[in-house]
């Protein structure tokens, strides 16, 4: 091998905390960034709802085409290629959400992007590297999701309240009512409820075996969300203190 491909190998080798991994994770935080400064820098204007419509459209040409990738014959696997997990369907809400400010939408896309989805920038189930597809599906469908979560609190003011917690929590329980019966029946692993384990290490491999593993990733999950939710709070709640101090002493 060449030393220009020996030093440039890394970017075909996927591996967690690894240089492809630190990069990949850095430039799509840069990208995430820089579309909330545009967003509010140009929000109330043309400008913004261009911004924001070029992101939905993207969102739904992207994942329409993993869709039709994985549910093509020659890709299709039951245990991975059936859009039921929980970022498949995230993905999906995330465009509807921002196009149409539904409140119940913004609530799933708040708490299922930043509260769950997170997880696979720091525990990516990914195999290979640049010059593979799945690689670019991956990142870029959990950059959509992410990216749009933090788009509509920065830029479009989305504020969960405690009814928007709850009302995520009856989709979570009515979605795992669905999935958690299928994943038994097909041997499959959607939401990672069923008796299988990621192939990469992921937070699930020190949950214990299934099914008790569930309840305690129901129990986290749920822990999660209800932080996310009240660090949310407590910052808005010092930013208006913070601004009404302002204005009284002006």
């Amino acid at each position: 091998m060449s030393a220009s491909g020996s030093t440039n190998s890394w970017a075909f080798e996927f591996s967690l905390f690894g240089p492809l991994h630190v990069v990949t994770v850095a430039v799509l935080l840069a990208v995430m960034s820089a579309s909330i400064v545009l967003g509010r820098r140009w929000r109330g204007t043309r400008r913004e709802r261009v911004l924001r419509h070029a992101w939905i459209g993207a969102t739904l040409a992207w994942q329409t085409m993993a869709v039709v990738w994985y549910l093509w014959p020659t890709n299709f696997d039951i245990v991975e290629s059936l859009p039921l997990h929980l970022c498949d369907l995230a993905a999906w809400i995330a465009p509807f959400a921002l196009l149409t400010q539904k409140r119940l939408l913004r609530a799933l896309l708040f708490f299922w992007g930043i509260g769950l989805s997170t997880q696979a920038f720091f525990t990516p189930v990914v195999d290979g590297g640049i010059d593979t597809f799945t690689f670019w599906l991956f990142w870029v469908g959990h950059t959509q999701i992410i990216g749009s979560a933090v788009y509509d609190i920065g830029v479009l003011g989305y504020r969960p309240t405690w009814r928007d917690y709850r009302n995520v929590t009856a989709v979570n329980f009515a979605c795992l009512a669905v999935i958690l019966p299928f994943d038994v029946w097909t041997g499959t692993n959607y939401w990672y409820v069923g008796n299988l384990r990621p192939e990469h290490p992921t937070l699930i491999d020190r949950l214990g075996p299934w099914p008790l593993r569930v309840v305690w990733m129901i129990l986290i999950a749920q822990t999660v969300l209800a932080l996310l939710y009240l660090a949310l709070a407590a910052a808005g709640c010092c930013a208006r203190k913070q601004s009404a101090s302002i204005h009284s002493t002006s």
